[in-house]
C-alpha cells in the first residue's frame, strides 16, 4: 500500500509536508508517493521522505541530486505527457495538446539529467487503464530507449526497479525459482527492438494463463 500526495505545479500542500516529516507514514510502514510536475513541492516531498515523485517534470539538477542522495525514486510518466498532445486517451484538449508540447522536452531534459546522476527511475503511466487509454508502459519503456537508457535498463525499470519501488521486489519483477511467475510472451527479442514489448501474445500472472493470442500447446479438454 501507498498513500499518494499530490502537489501543486510549484509546491506541495504542508499538511502533506507534515504528514510525511512526522513519520505518520512511515511508523506504519506505509511509503509515500507524491505527484509533481513542479520542483520546489517536489524538493520539499524529498527532503521529507517521499519514496518516489511521480512526473518531475521541472525538477532541477539540485533536486535530482538530493534524490540521488535519499534514493527517492523518479517516474516520469513520459507516456502520459504525450498522451496530452495525441487525440484520444485518457487526456485531451486544445489546452493540454499545448501545455503537453511545452512540457515535453522538458521532461526528457529532466529524464536524461536523472539518468546521468544515477537516480532510479521507473516506469509509469498515470491514466485509468480505461477502454480509451491509449499510453502504455511499453511505450514509456520506448521512449526510455530513445532518450538514453539501453533496451535492458528500460527492461528493468519497468521490473526489478518498478518491484523495488513497490516494496514486492521479494516475490516479483524477476524471473527466479521461488518468485511468483509473472510473465509475457512477446514475438521477439527486446534486447534487440524494444518495440516488441508492444505486441503482447501471452500473459501468465503468478502462474496462471491470463490472456493468450496464439493459438499453440496442447488443446483443451
Amino acid at each position: 500500500m501507498f498513500i499518494s500526495l499530490i502537489g501543486t505545479d510549484n509546491r506541495i500542500q504542508p499538511n502533506a509536508i507534515i504528514f510525511i516529516s512526522n513519520g505518520k507514514a512511515a511508523k506504519r510502514g506505509v511509503p509515500v508517493m507524491v505527484h509533481a510536475h513542479g520542483d520546489e513541492g517536489a524538493r520539499a516531498a524529498v527532503r521529507a521522505g517521499a519514496k518516489s515523485i511521480e512526473h518531475g517534470t521541472f525538477l532541477t539538477e539540485e533536486t535530482l541530486k538530493l534524490m540521488k542522495a535519499k534514493g527517492t525514486y523518479l517516474v516520469p510518466t513520459f507516456i502520459t505527457l504525450e498522451d496530452l498532445t495525441q487525440p484520444g486517451g485518457d487526456y485531451f484538449g486544445p489546452v493540454l495538446e499545448l501545455r503537453g508540447k511545452f512540457m515535453m522536452p522538458q521532461a526528457e531534459k529532466v529524464f536524461r539529467k536523472a539518468e546521468e546522476l544515477g537516480v532510479k527511475i521507473v516506469t509509469g503511466a498515470d491514466n485509468g487503464y480505461s477502454a480509451l487509454t491509449t499510453s502504455r508502459i511499453s511505450l514509456e519503456c520506448q521512449h526510455y530507449v530513445r532518450m538514453g537508457m539501453t533496451p535492458f535498463e528500460a527492461i528493468q525499470a519497468a521490473t526489478v526497479v518498478a518491484a523495488e519501488l513497490l516494496g514486492i521486489e521479494k516475490t516479483t519483477g524477476r524471473i527466479q525459482p521461488g518468485y511468483e511467475a509473472d510473465l509475457i510472451l512477446i514475438p521477439g527479442n527486446p534486447l534487440e527492438e524494444i518495440r516488441y514489448l508492444q505486441d503482447v501474445l501471452m500473459v501468465i500472472s503468478n502462474g496462471t494463463v491470463a490472456l493468450k493470442r496464439i493459438p499453440f500447446g496442447l488443446p483443451e479438454k
